[in-house]
């Protein structure tokens, strides 16, 4: 017991910031669900924004003193697959990120052949998890919900995580990628995504509610190791955030790391074993 009280008054519970990250969440989350209700050409160009900021940190996260060329060709990459994803198909948009990512990782190799790898990595990567974004949206009658279904996991998970992790402290669940991590947070961001997934999942009128509480905890796990790929990056390069664009949060990258595995996670279930459950 006074262990968890030593943490959760330890430095590492910033009042201030955690007002910031309130306020902040209180801004954007409304924004972020309008987009997805509204659809149309709002939504991807919602994504598409997001997730070439995203690329942005990326590239800076792995190659610092990236070739101007280059990280100009990676943005104009991403942003014609995700055109192509949102005017022709996502289908189109991933067959054209095929061609495009050797390209890039070729072009990179004249000047930082250490790190072209990463730097090719940034297209599926980022534009991954919007193709997979748009891809859930325009899924017939169920797109809406399906959006929203993800959001409320990956959030959930987020702020289960935070909170149960800043209440414990302990024990440490990888320190050497992310110091802050525990195995409280982790079980305390599965949790809350599992009671907020059910929660959307039973307002949408989901079929099989057993799949979408089991999805959810998936989803979570997923999640938070897309938090920790990021992470060991910033571990890397030796910076605590990916950026400072979102006041309380850091980057772009910083609170989107999860979104992006699980979105891509969330529709390869869809494809893979979705229709034929009909689970929603």
């Amino acid at each position: 017991m006074e262990r968890r009280l030593a943490a959760f008054s330890s430095a590492s519970f910033d009042i201030a910031n955690l007002r910031k990250r309130v306020i902040t969440a209180l801004v954007l989350a409304p924004l972020v669900l309008a987009a997805v209700y509204l659809g149309g050409w709002i939504y991807p160009v919602v994504i598409a924004l997001t997730v070439a900021l995203g690329l942005r940190e990326w590239l800076r996260l792995v190659d610092p003193s990236g070739n101007r060329a280059v990280v100009l060709a990676a943005h104009a990459s991403l942003l014609l697959v995700m055109g192509c994803g949102a005017v022709l198909s996502p289908s189109f948009g991933l067959a054209l990120g095929v061609v495009l990512v050797p390209m890039l990782f070729l072009l990179a190799a004249r000047d930082h052949k250490d790190q072209a790898r990463w730097v090719a990595l940034g297209i599926p990567y980022m534009a991954g998890s919007g193709l997979a974004l748009l891809y859930l949206r325009e899924t017939p009658e169920i797109g809406m919900g399906l959006c929203y279904y993800l959001l409320a996991v990956v959030w959930g998970t987020d702020t289960g995580a935070f909170l149960a992790g800043t209440l414990s402290g302990v024990p440490k669940l990888v320190p050497e990628i992310s110091p802050h991590k525990t195995w409280a947070g982790l079980f305390g961001g599965m949790a809350l995504a599992a009671v907020l997934g059910y929660g959307v999942a039973t307002g949408f009128g989901a079929r099989r509610m057993g799949i979408a509480l089991l999805l959810a905890l998936a989803l979570a796990l997923v999640s938070q190791l897309g938090d920790m790929f990021k992470s060991t990056f910033k571990r890397r390069s030796g910076v605590k955030e990916s950026g400072g664009l979102i006041p309380g949060h850091g980057g772009v990258l910083d609170r989107i790391d999860g979104l992006v595995f699980a979105a891509i996670f969330f529709v390869l279930f869809q494809i893979a074993l979705g229709a034929q459950m009909q689970w929603w």
